[in-house]
């Protein structure tokens, strides 16, 4: 298990980042998608009422941590029980942060290479792969700008089968990251799951708000980004079903899905709890 901050977008979040497009008929009711990782000790759950969302992850302590998602707003809030408080995103928040974290890993490279500078040649070779190891761009390293890296280089490509996993018949594809496979993913119609328009577009929207978060974390260039760009997943059509990670053979599958009527009191912070800076 990797490990939680207050910080952290629900890996759920990050890893089924999909754009979606409607196709199944309107109507006014609840969902909930309740998702499993391979190990089958943690699990996630997204529900959706009306434009709200909410966010679980279980850790295997069996606790549980959840954000908030106003798709009017474009805010996601993550609440933090054991501390009765919580914390907003907003993507103008985190463009700030990106920003200060640009200068801050600037500021550290200079450093380095000021002292590599000093080492001897061997040295100096080893100090480099193991920065470039941990995230570091090489051409940064060598004392050129990095090209700040987006999602624009992620495809997908279509394998032609298909699977029926836990009762969804989805189609599998291929996610490439500069050509490189690094997800594999089986994605069905919204309608296969009984999922309506509204919460189709309320989806949606979520997913095209984690897209953009992604974008400007990956900005960030250094470790964070070389990490969150080996998660990331591609505009599609559809919901992901299963999403199998090439770099460590995780698997997060949908499990099941709901349209029971969800309470109201699990889209609001609760009572007496209070803000505090995201970052």
């Amino acid at each position: 298990m990797r490990p939680r901050s207050r910080l952290a977008v629900p890996a759920l979040s990050l890893a089924l980042g999909l754009a979606v497009a409607s196709t199944s008929p309107t109507l006014l009711a609840d969902m909930t998608l309740h998702f499993t990782d391979s190990d089958g000790a943690t699990g996630s759950r997204l529900m959706i009422k009306g434009e709200l969302v909410r966010m679980e992850e279980q850790a295997e302590d069996g606790s549980v941590i959840y954000s908030l998602y106003d798709s009017r707003k474009r805010t996601l809030t993550m609440v933090i029980d054991e501390e009765q408080s919580y914390s907003e995103l907003t993507e103008a928040g985190l463009k700030a942060q990106a920003g200060e974290m640009r200068a801050v890993q600037q500021e550290f490279v200079q450093q380095m290479r000021e002292q590599m500078a000093q080492m001897p040649p061997e040295m100096r070779q080893q100090m480099e792969q193991q920065l470039i190891q941990m995230g570091f761009d090489p051409a940064v390293m060598a004392g050129s700008e990095a090209p700040i890296r987006d999602s624009s280089s992620l495809t997908t490509r279509k394998t032609g089968e298909t699977s029926t996993i836990n009762g969804v018949r989805c189609d599998h594809m291929e996610v490439l990251l500069e050509g490189r496979v690094t997800n594999q993913i089986c994605v069905a119609p919204p309608d296969r799951i009984g999922m309506s328009r509204a919460d189709f577009a309320t989806l949606k929207n979520l997913f095209e708000f984690m897209q953009s978060l992604s974008d400007i974390a990956l900005s960030m260039g250094g470790p964070a980004a070389a990490e969150i760009g080996a998660e990331m997943l591609p505009v599609v059509d559809g919901i992901p079903v299963q999403v199998r990670n090439m770099a460590d053979g995780s698997t997060v599958t949908l499990v099941s899905s709901s349209g029971e009527r969800l309470s109201a009191d699990l889209f609001r912070i609760p009572e007496g709890y209070q803000p505090v800076a995201p970052f």
